[in-house]
């Protein structure tokens, strides 16, 4: 029975990481639905929208990035919604004048997603871009996106997150294991978007029709995986565009990338309650890459654990080598924690032990009591 338990484990700890990536490749390759893309003639509205809370450091670069999109100006409309920031982000986005360019300014803070569903109310675009003030879009990143909605059946579209070296100081080995895990995921949303969709979005830039922009529930974590998540569950795709490219620094800690990972880790576990029910059986394939890219994978700690144990409990030379192998890795990933600036031996288990680490920590967050009361507002790193 403890075999059985034992490699049921391993199955279930495999399945996301090795199994499902080239079952998903295979399936998009003999059942796809490609998207139907074309630049139309008369480019729709675009409204861009851009949350803000205490970004003077980054708000006016991301302006200028913004105005300088390959779009027509008059099709063009751009938002910066500050969430009550108290530094000089108001300030300086004041200081652009452009006919396309408004400010929202909200003096009282009140969270990212209050803030979103205050924008949307006032844009005019027949499309919304949503992103962050952190991120600078490729000039023709914008048309890439609104290529895939001349497919009616297209609701959302994900544009393409990569860490930009140019722009960062110094991409540790931290950053490297974050850098490789991203290329990992891209390789998996092409596979899901091509085989029919892709989940959620890269909140650096994603664009959705502004009529399908859904009623959030209160208290929303990752509304960039929600928001693309609740579109599909009404029957429309969520597709990847490689092409639409966003690029951002990568600047986090590891206690604020841990904190970051905790918050989504909450996230993901919030949404599972949310979106299983919306999405149901009218979707099988929308509901097997949930189950499998995101249901599945979010009790990886617990199958660790699992398989931790029983290693011990069921001994032998083989089972207590694999016991030893184990602990030496985890005693890896706390040492690369303790020094500052972690090689690649420690690298990867540090990354691999924090991620797991905050998943079991937004897992208690999640069902914790009282956790109705969690403050829907951005957390930095």
């Amino acid at each position: 029975m403890l075999l059985i338990f034992f490699a049921l484990a391993v199955f279930l700890f495999l399945y996301p990481l090795v199994i499902y990536p080239p079952l998903i490749w295979i399936l998009a390759r003999l059942f796809p639905q490609a998207v139907r893309k074309s630049r139309p003639a008369d480019l729709p509205t675009v409204t861009v929208i851009v949350p803000a809370h205490n970004e003077e450091a980054v708000i006016s670069q991301k302006i200028q990035n913004t105005l300088s999109l390959d779009y027509p100006r008059e099709k063009l409309e751009i938002m910066i919604a500050s969430d009550g920031s108290t530094d000089r982000t108001v300030a300086l986005a004041r200081g652009f004048v452009d006919p396309s360019l408004f400010l929202l300014d909200f003096p009282v803070r009140r969270g990212k997603l209050s803030v979103l569903s205050d924008a949307v109310v006032r844009a005019r675009g027949e499309i919304l871009l949503l992103t962050d003030a952190s991120a600078l879009l490729r000039p023709d990143a914008l048309l890439r996106l609104v290529e895939n909605f001349s497919d009616p059946g297209v609701g959302c579209v994900s544009g393409r997150y990569v860490i930009a070296r140019d722009v960062t100081p110094h991409l540790d080995g931290r950053g490297e294991s974050e850098r490789g895990y991203f290329e990992f995921e891209v390789f998996q949303r092409r596979q899901e978007s091509l085989f029919h969709s892709t989940l959620g979005a890269h909140g650096a830039g994603y664009a959705l029709r502004r009529n399908l922009f859904p009623e959030l529930p209160s208290g929303t974590i990752n509304d960039d995986f929600v928001i693309p998540m609740l579109i599909l569950s009404r029957g429309y795709r969520t597709v990847y565009e490689d092409r639409a490219v966003v690029a951002e620094a990568h600047l986090a800690t590891s206690r604020g990338e841990f904190r970051r990972r905790i918050r989504i880790s909450h996230g993901n576990f919030q949404q599972i309650g949310l979106l299983l029910p919306a999405l149901g059986l009218k979707n099988f394939r929308a509901l097997f890459v949930f189950l499998s890219h995101k249901v599945i994978r979010a009790f990886q700690p617990f199958y660790l654990l699992l398989i931790f144990v029983l290693s011990a409990i069921l001994g032998g030379p083989v089972f207590g080598g694999f016991f030893a192998l184990q602990a030496i890795f985890y005693l890896a990933g706390t040492g690369g924690f303790l020094v500052s600036r972690p090689g690649r031996l420690f690298s990867v288990p540090l990354y691999f032990l924090m991620g797991n680490a905050a998943i079991l920590y937004g897992f208690f967050r999640q069902i914790r009591p009282g956790k109705s009361s969690f403050r829907p507002q951005w957390e930095k790193s």
